[in-house]
């Protein structure tokens, strides 16, 4: 069944699933010290929840935060944009966004060519904007299946698997962690950094990698990416102190949910409302959300409760407004609920990078407005951080996505470099 959307949504669909927030990519169990053989790339490829690969082992408590738990190594032409890299799946142990022990699953690619930089041969960390809250949305599972999956946008997917294609061509070795976990917590910031942070951990101490432990390392990513990433910045200090960060870029970063919801509110991008609504359930169900939603809001959160962005984007609901959705006048603009989006955004939690920070951002992005990203720019540097931040005039957010990509590029290799010669 086609489906027609107002054309206002039409022309605006692509910019919204291309950068606010979709994915890239995946299956019988083995231990990391006997690791599975390769997996045929001609074999059906089985979704995760259906694949042993990703099954979280019970009793992980005592288990250290990063540790390898199972991995297989994958063809060369496993993933849809091939890499000259030697590809391994690994699932670890980390935290959900409550802190308790769970365990997510990370693509690791090694070039195969000689590192010729100076220094060791960096490890970057690849945050693709997962946003979603159904596993088929995880990067490790859409990095290889992508078209496959209806419920993700084709064009960020190309665009992440370049990416990710571009980085090892670069010569970095590049970990691309399902950092939501097995419960797709998007918008969990403490998900997401556990994620990251220990994602890095498992592809560092993954002995068949070869990554070695003075490697620079790198995080970067962009839009839910880049709230991963920012994410895992912030909380490393306390989380992860023995990973010593060379370079930290991020662009359009949703720093501040609540400015998010009042740009797309009343607007073609509406339909992001319930999506959000019901990722913060998800992540947050001590929150209640519930309590502070209307009956047509809950009923369109609940409709996409268990899909990727690009569902949701043409799901709808389109041109409703945040406070048609509130149970009470003004429970999601203002009050508990408000306070509580701000405690969960960059610009409201606790935690100061420890590595220079990159951050991009186009002033006219529809979904993400910059002012947010200026105000945690400003957090930074009064706390003593290294910022170099780049405002593009009157690019929006998918345009700031592509048109980033040098000046990111150039920061890590930068940093990188001083990590090197110090």
């Amino acid at each position: 069944m086609s489906v027609h959307l107002p054309r206002p949504v039409a022309l605006l669909v692509a910019t919204v699933v291309a950068g606010a927030g979709l994915t890239l990519a995946a299956a019988p169990a083995a231990s990391a010290s006997a690791p599975a053989p390769a997996v045929s790339h001609a074999a059906a490829l089985a979704q995760p929840d259906q694949d042993p690969f990703y099954s979280v082992p019970a009793h992980l408590g005592a288990t250290r935060d990063g540790a390898v738990l199972r991995s297989r190594r994958l063809p060369a032409d496993a993933l849809a944009v091939p890499s000259p890299a030697a590809v391994w799946q690994l699932l670890y142990k980390t935290r959900d966004n409550a802190g308790k022990p769970t365990a997510t699953v990370a693509t690791l690619l090694v070039p195969t060519a000689r590192w010729t930089g100076p220094g060791a041969r960096p490890l970057v960390s690849y945050q693709v904007p997962e946003d979603g809250l159904s596993t088929v949305c995880a990067p490790s599972y859409v990095q290889r299946a992508g078209a496959e999956v209806a419920a993700v946008s084709a064009a960020q997917v190309q665009f992440d698997r370049q990416r990710v294609a571009d980085a090892v061509s670069h010569g970095w070795a590049v970990v691309v962690p399902d950092y939501e976990g097995p419960g797709s917590q998007f918008l969990g910031a403490n998900a997401a950094g556990y994620g990251v942070l220990d994602g890095i951990r498992a592809a560092r101490s993954f002995a068949p990698a070869h990554v070695d432990r003075k490697a620079p390392l790198g995080l970067w990513g962009y839009s839910g990416g880049g709230f991963a990433t920012t994410a895992a910045a912030k909380k490393q200090a306390a989380y992860a102190p023995e990973l010593r960060i060379s370079g930290i870029a991020a662009g359009g970063v949703i720093s501040d949910l609540n400015r998010s919801l009042q740009a797309v509110s009343g607007g073609a991008l509406s339909s992001y409302l319930p999506f959000a609504i019901a990722s913060v359930r998800n992540a947050y169900p001590q929150a209640n959300v519930d309590q502070y939603v209307n009956a047509s809001g809950k009923s369109y959160a609940d409709a996409v409760s268990h899909t990727c962005l690009g569902t949701a984007v043409v799901t709808g609901p389109h041109n409703v407004s945040l406070a048609s959705l509130e149970a009470q006048p003004g429970s999601l603009t203002a009050g508990p609920f408000h306070d509580f989006l701000h405690s969960a955004s960059p610009v409201g939690y606790a935690g100061v990078p420890t590595a220079p920070v990159y951050m991009y951002h186009g002033t006219a992005d529809e979904l993400i407005p910059v002012d947010g990203a200026r105000e945690l720019v400003a957090q930074y540097r009064a706390a003593g951080v290294q910022v170099r931040f780049v405002e593009d005039a009157g690019q929006n957010h998918q345009g700031e996505q592509q048109n980033g990509i040098a000046g990111a590029v150039a920061f890590l290799d930068e940093r990188f470099a001083a990590g090197a010669h110090r």
